[in-house]
């Protein structure tokens, strides 16, 4: 996600490989690990963990904006431009009839178009998995063709149900797990033409050629866990994946602050480093800045756990 996102480097067909299925993957996983909840609960619980840590992102953004144009004595342009970027929830410009260009948020639209998908998802509980995933490719086939080609709606609502396809696949694969000689055949072969021939960006939504799109984005996901669970059997990468897969969503709000601030860009020009230096850094900020927010947060937890525990006693 953080190497898609360095737009700068001259051999961009790693960016279009890349961009292929790491969305798709995200979502792909949280279907697999879906489990079915009373939707007033699972309305509650994904908006404490996905829509405060965006709010809080988003807040660090402008807060960090505000300061860098104190210290370089800027206008504050950019400050109003996130501050109403956070309330729009817009990932990138877009191509449609309306609203195409408004201001963006950049990567952590992710996180409110995860946020619709997994509850209009599970309101669909009461169905079978395979009415779910008919219904599923109705909402994506329809919202893909009206974020693309018609408007554009707050808080990456068509994003999250052009995605709900792949959601659902996650989902569909935790009791379907076959996939045969057959499906791999058709699944490269459709990565292959996605590949060549198609763009699947779900931050707008654009998906050249739909369900060619997905069949192809679900085997390189599938490829990609196969390949990290193969890594996983290696000591010392099992424990690096292992704790990137917990805190991915800490690092993703640390990689966007890091994109919109531009701390790396700045480093880099500031100190008159080599672009590589800037991708180096653009990958150690968001890891390093994690790293020590799981500690300070560990910490702070075990604190208010003995001190509740201390309140308790007495």
């Amino acid at each position: 996600m953080i190497l898609g996102h360095c737009g700068g480097i001259p051999y961009m067909p790693y960016r279009h490989f890349i961009f292929s299925f790491h969305m798709p993957l995200f979502f792909i996983i949280s279907g697999y690990l879906y489990n079915v909840k009373d939707v007033k609960v699972s309305i509650i619980k994904d908006a404490k963990h996905l829509m405060i840590p965006y709010f809080v992102t988003c807040g660090a953004v402008v807060l960090l904006t505000l300061t860098k144009n104190i210290i370089i004595n800027d206008n504050f342009q950019k400050v109003y431009y996130y501050i109403a970027a956070t309330f729009i929830g817009s990932g990138s410009s877009r191509s449609c009839l309306w609203l195409s260009h408004v201001p963006n948020i950049g990567a952590i639209w992710f996180f409110p178009a995860l946020f619709i998908c997994k509850n209009v998802y599970n309101s669909m509980a009461s169905l079978t998995i395979k009415k779910k995933l008919l219904y599923s490719s109705v909402i994506f086939f329809v919202s893909t063709i009206i974020g693309r080609y018609l408007l554009f709606i707050p808080f990456s609502v068509l994003s999250g149900l052009s995605a709900i396809i792949f959601y659902s696949i996650g989902d569909f694969f935790k009791t379907n797990p076959k996939f045969n000689s057959y499906h791999w055949i058709i699944g490269l072969i459709c990565w292959f033409i996605a590949f060549n021939y198609s763009h699947l960006y779900l931050v707008q939504p654009k998906i050249d050629l739909y369900f060619i799109d997905v069949i192809g984005a679900t085997t390189a996901s599938i490829c990609i866990y196969n390949i990290s669970t193969l890594l996983n059997k290696i000591t010392c990468f099992s424990g690096f994946l292992s704790w990137i897969g917990k805190n991915s969503m800490y690092i993703l709000c640390f990689h966007l602050i890091d994109l919109n601030v531009g701390i790396s860009s700045l480093l880099t020009y500031y100190y008159n480093l080599y672009y590589l230096f800037d991708i180096i850094l653009k990958i150690i900020i968001p890891l390093l800045s994690t790293y020590l927010f799981v500690i300070i947060k560990n910490i702070t937890d075990t604190y208010m756990y003995k001190n509740n525990e201390s309140i308790l006693k007495h």
